[in-house]
């Protein structure tokens, strides 16, 4: 029980922090930096919600319908796909905005993940003169993009078929498991662990049974906290990477007193083996 407290204060506390200087911008804008960067708001918004509903699972909770009250549950499973789809957002925001090698190719990626965002709905048909609209605006935008795109001498150098694939739609050419070992963590353990969430995302066989089979509250409860375990280091690494993209929080973050629980998680996130 003392081990699910630290968990538990130890999530709190990254997401207070996150919450605490990610607001810190509010209604200053971002003045000086590439347009792009709105973006990372918004996959950090992403994170952080998904953080905050897992944590909000983590408690646990009993359904009540009129006078029949059932068997209090933690929904472990969701927490599994919570912690999965933050993970992926990190990488991605990593992957646009740090990992690469030069300005160049974090424009290249940024451009090629853009354009993938206007091929989800570009097959639908509108009916509403508003959505008919909004389809001839993205349209357009693909037509933009894909000129930006054609000009960049990192695009002119790929093959044919890699060319072929980024204009329609794949926005990534490396796999999660090569984008987190460029986010810094250890291939072994991020393959073992995102292998395992994906079931649960999936409906793997595994998963199903792990959920038949796992009816005490209390097991419940620590397969919960072993996902918030994996939660900690990708908030904590997801906020050192903001605080280094808008450096008009480095003096706000280095003075708050959960900082030191960043540069911790992070630090642990990179260690996991």
């Amino acid at each position: 029980m003392e081990h699910n407290r630290e968990v538990h204060k130890d999530i709190d506390i990254l997401i207070q922090t996150a919450l605490e200087i990610g607001n810190h911008m509010q209604g200053k804008g971002f003045n000086g930096h590439s347009s792009e960067i709105i973006y990372a708001e918004g996959l950090g918004q992403k994170i952080i919600h998904h953080a905050i509903s897992a944590r909000y699972l983590s408690s646990g909770y009993q359904l009540g319908v009129g006078s029949a009250q059932f068997y209090p549950q933690f929904d472990f499973a969701s927490m599994a796909i919570l912690t999965r789809a933050a993970w992926e957002t990190y990488l991605t925001l990593s992957y646009l905005f740090i990992s690469g090698q030069s300005k160049d190719e974090l424009r290249f990626r940024f451009l090629c993940w853009h354009l993938a965002g206007f091929f989800d709905r570009a097959g639908a048909t509108p009916t509403e003169q508003k959505h008919i609209e909004m389809m001839e605006f993205e349209k357009s935008e693909i037509e933009r993009i894909t000129l930006q795109l054609s000009n960049l001498p990192i695009f002119q150098l790929l093959p044919k078929h890699n060319k072929s694939k980024i204009l329609s739609g794949e926005w990534k050419n490396k796999s999660w498991r090569e984008l987190a070992v460029d986010a810094g963590f250890d291939e072994h353990f991020f393959k073992k662990h995102y292998r395992y969430l994906c079931g649960y995302s999936h409906s793997s066989r595994l998963s199903v049974i792990q959920i038949q089979q796992t009816k005490d509250p209390q097991r419940q409860k620590e397969m919960a906290d072993s996902f918030l375990t994996i939660l900690q280091p990708v908030l904590a690494k997801f906020m050192f990477d903001y605080i280094t993209l808008i450096p008009e929080l480095k003096t706000v973050a280095t003075k708050h007193k959960g900082y030191e629980h960043i540069l911790l998680w992070k630090g642990v996130g990179e260690n996991m083996k």
